[in-house]
């Protein structure tokens, strides 16, 4: 039969232990947090340089076809996919062409608005693509709707494909 003090000691112990699995699970809980809200921030600014780029080329050109390509040609230039043009890219790339086109199509449209009670006289290209509408009227609601379906698709969040591996370079004084 354990003594008094034995007793005492066990008790003791056990708040100890259940302590540490406290400590432990508040740490797990908090790295985890604070892993989101780094990818939250590092997505934001990757989303920020993807879609003002896409607007400055978008602003410069007034064709708008020409605009698109542009825009197009210059994401998948940064993400390092293309060197040239968009026919680099391979028949699996397509769908991600036909989901981008809306949004660059919105950006040029918001860069050029028609003058006031001018139509549009040509069907735009974005009316048969995933997204349903001719041109979104908000590029970033679009993007956010394409990175939801890139990562629904590929299994991995689009502004991953940002992050490219750089083996160490050692450091040489001469």
């Amino acid at each position: 039969m354990p003594t008094a003090a034995e007793t005492l000691i066990a008790r003791l112990q056990a708040d100890c232990t259940a302590a540490e699995a406290a400590e432990r699970s508040v740490r797990a809980s908090v790295e985890a947090q604070i892993k989101a809200a780094e990818q939250a921030r590092a997505f934001a600014w990757r989303r920020l340089s993807a879609l003002s780029d896409m607007a400055r080329i978008a602003a410069l050109e007034p064709d708008r076809e020409l605009a698109v390509e542009r825009q197009l040609e210059a994401l998948f230039r940064e993400i390092g996919w293309i060197e040239g043009g968009l026919a680099e890219l391979g028949e699996g790339a397509r769908p991600l062409v036909d989901w981008l086109r809306p949004i660059a199509e919105a950006l040029h449209a918001e860069a050029h608005p028609l003058p006031a009670g001018a139509a549009q006289t040509e069907a735009p290209a974005a009316a048969d693509a995933p997204l349903g509408d001719p041109i979104l009227a908000d590029p970033i609601a679009a993007f956010r709707a394409f990175e939801a379906w890139y990562e629904a698709e590929r299994g991995a969040p689009f502004l991953q494909v940002y992050e490219r591996y750089m083996p160490a370079t050692p450091v040489v004084e001469f």
